[in-house]
């Protein structure tokens, strides 16, 4: 997820006061609930074909079209919370949720479940993921960072919840008492949202262009678009069809499900770490190297080794979270010092259509792979490849400009003569999200925000 922000820097009074870290906990439980519910996809594709009697590549469609609606609907959807705020944009999305979730029992084919779990679903998630975040990034200045650290920790913590907690679901209520279930899980978004208190909103805003041309004439940004592209695709192979390898090497599916939680636990003890270093912490080279291309070559070479025994699913489902918690420190470092968040703030548009096409590629197509060999190890082997091509485009242009001037700085030098911006933006402010920062010098009134995290 790619967020972005102009706005008017605000005084100290404007955001002291403990009454916001109620915010920072309802927007918690927001990623809790909707990073908990999506990222159990692998435990929802195992029991979707178990009831369906439908192959790999059909089943996985479902899943596919809730990770490309949830990715695209965040950006164009946002006038939502920008119009009618962020409390408003977060019910609005519950109530859809809830409401997708809910008919999702009443299917009685699988393709049904495309419109309702996949559109319906996804487009509620969307639009309460991202007006979350921006409500806590209006309410804090000073301590905003340790404001979305907490947030952010929310994803971890529904990946381990939730597989468990669906798992035993199923159990007792069957798939369709567990989909209603979970609606009423997903209608909790509305309390959360009224927990939200109204922001005072300028009456000029103006929406930064999220499909502007200016960042496709950067080369990096291009290289940012693919390694976003491959990112997504590996990660929802691996997410989607981790229990249906585990249980085709011989493990049940009660105990599967505590591997999606290993990757929970791994991926929020790595982001609680480089949480705990700072927002202005910086890694050398060769740490950089060794934790995105090095791990994602171990990923990609020795898991049909790992697999044979549960003591190695597990030792691959840590690896895999430690990997993608730092995966989102790496990128969103590395896009700040080699493009600029000028670019990222320009082409939003852009990088959340690559993280949606990953998405909903990714599973079918690792279906496909596996009507034609039958054997998980050459999907895993495809999802490993992918993260790797991700991690090595990144880290291969940070190397090459590694001394040189990056074009975060050229921009930065031009800017005054050439602002990426029309001049009459600087005087205006956006309320889409935004982190901490500057992009856009200006009369020291304004700022410009951006940041990078992933799904």
């Amino acid at each position: 997820m790619i967020v972005v922000a102009l706005k008017k820097r605000p005084t100290m009074h404007e955001n002291e006061g403990g009454g916001n870290w109620a915010v920072v906990i309802a927007a918690f439980f927001v990623q809790f609930i909707v990073c908990g519910i999506t990222y159990s996809m692998g435990i929802f594709h195992v029991a979707l074909r178990q009831v369906f009697c439908e192959s790999h590549f059909d089943t996985s469609w479902a899943v596919s079209w809730l990770l490309y609606t949830m990715a695209l609907s965040g950006v164009v959807f946002r006038f939502v919370a920008s119009k009618l705020g962020c409390r408003f944009s977060i019910m609005l999305g519950g109530v859809l949720a809830a409401t997708g979730l809910a008919l999702t029992m009443l299917v009685k084919q699988l393709y049904h479940m495309y419109f309702t779990f996949g559109g319906l679903t996804g487009l509620g998630f969307g639009l309460a993921l991202t007006p979350s975040i921006v409500a806590v990034e209006r309410s804090f200045h000073h301590g905003r960072f340790q404001a979305l650290s907490c947030v952010m920790g929310g994803i971890g913590a529904g990946i381990v919840a939730f597989p468990i907690a669906i798992r035993y679901l199923l159990d007792y209520f069957a798939w369709r008492g567990t989909f209603l279930i979970l609606g009423g899980v997903a209608l909790n978004l509305c309390v959360c949202g009224a927990i939200m208190a109204p922001q005072p909103r300028s009456k000029e805003v103006k929406l930064l262009p999220v499909f502007s041309c200016l960042p496709l004439k950067n080369t990096l940004f291009h290289a940012m678009c693919f390694s976003h592209l491959f990112w997504s695709f590996g990660t929802t192979v691996i997410y989607m069809y981790l229990p249906s390898y585990a249980m085709s090497e011989g493990t049940d599916f009660q105990t599967t499900t505590f591997l999606i939680a290993c990757i929970g636990l791994a991926s929020f003890t790595c982001r609680m770490i480089f949480a705990f270093m700072g927002s202005n912490s910086a890694m050398d080279n060769v740490t950089e190297v060794l934790c995105s291309v090095g791990i994602g070559m171990v990923i990609t070479g020795i898991c049909p080794l790992l697999f044979q025994r549960y003591s190695g699913q597990v030792g691959y489902t840590i690896l895999f979270g430690f990997y993608s918690g730092f995966w989102t420190t790496f990128l969103s470092q590395v896009s700040r010092e080699l493009i600029g968040p000028q670019y990222i703030a320009l082409g939003t548009g852009y990088l959340c259509f690559m993280i949606g096409l990953g998405c909903l590629i990714g599973g079918p197509a690792a279906g496909l792979l596996l009507q034609e060999e039958y054997r998980f190890k050459y999907v895993f082997y495809l999802a490993g490849a992918c993260l790797l091509m991700s991690s090595s485009i990144m880290t291969l242009f940070k190397v090459k400009l590694c001394g040189s001037e990056s074009d975060y700085q050229r921009v930065n030098k031009a800017e005054k003569s050439e602002p990426l911006l029309p001049e009459d933006c600087y005087r205006k402010s956006t309320s889409t999200i935004s982190s901490k920062d500057q992009l856009f010098p200006g009369n020291g009134d304004v700022i410009v925000e951006a940041v990078v995290t992933s799904v």
